[in-house]
């Protein structure tokens, strides 16, 4: 796991792998000196190297797939502090939607931490847990969710689970298009221009 992270520090100057004294084997994100609150509990090869990549740069708001305000707005209104394991095999081909999501809700509100979990590396844990299929997802030490979820399935079950101060926006966004798609048809497509990007300009990043 150590060669992964340093391998992933060595593509930019912008990340920093730091070695602590621990029991098992786990890894934070820290942005700025800070805890992001994404914490594995796994070795993230293959698909979920990919959840890694996307967990750096959502943490810093250049990632993908982010919800509109009035879905951040019921993120950032969940009450209390919240807790959520989530367990995961590395051939699961539905975990990383799942994982993704819940990385965002934590990147969205602070009162959030969300650990991945590789179910067979901490074997002891989901047999105390009678976990059988995975995706899991425990929040707080309670069985919430199982199998493919989207991030509006997800929020929903969080929202039953722990309520909402009922303080976020509720006001219908409008948003206006220069260009809207409907479809993806190559021929349609190939009438884009490619429109220039701001650099990408990460904080100062630690992996520890």
């Amino acid at each position: 796991m150590i060669d992964l992270l340093e391998d992933t520090a060595s593509c930019s100057d912008k990340i920093e792998v730091r070695i602590n004294k621990g029991e098992g084997l786990e890894f934070y994100l820290v942005k700025d000196g800070v805890k992001t609150g994404i914490k594995f509990r796994m070795v993230p090869n293959g698909h979920e190297f990919s959840t890694l990549l996307l967990a750096i740069l959502n943490s810093d708001g250049k990632g993908k797939n982010f919800p509109d305000e009035l879905i951040r707005s019921r993120v950032k209104a969940l009450k209390e502090e919240i807790h959520i394991s989530f367990y995961i095999s590395l051939t699961c081909t539905n975990c990383p939607d799942v994982v993704q999501s819940l990385n965002l809700m934590t990147v969205i509100n602070p009162s959030i931490r969300h650990e991945v979990v590789d179910g067979v590396i901490n074997q002891e844990e989901t047999d105390r847990l009678k976990i059988q299929v995975v995706p899991a997802v425990y929040a707080d030490g309670e069985f919430i969710h199982s199998g493919r979820a989207g991030f509006g399935e997800l929020l929903d079950k969080l929202e039953e689970k722990y309520g909402s101060t009922g303080s976020g926006n509720t006001e219908v966004i409008r948003k206006e298009y220069d260009v809207l798609i409907i479809g993806g048809a190559l021929p349609v497509l190939r009438l884009l221009f490619i429109l220039p990007v701001k650099a990408l300009r990460l904080p100062y990043w630690q992996i520890e």
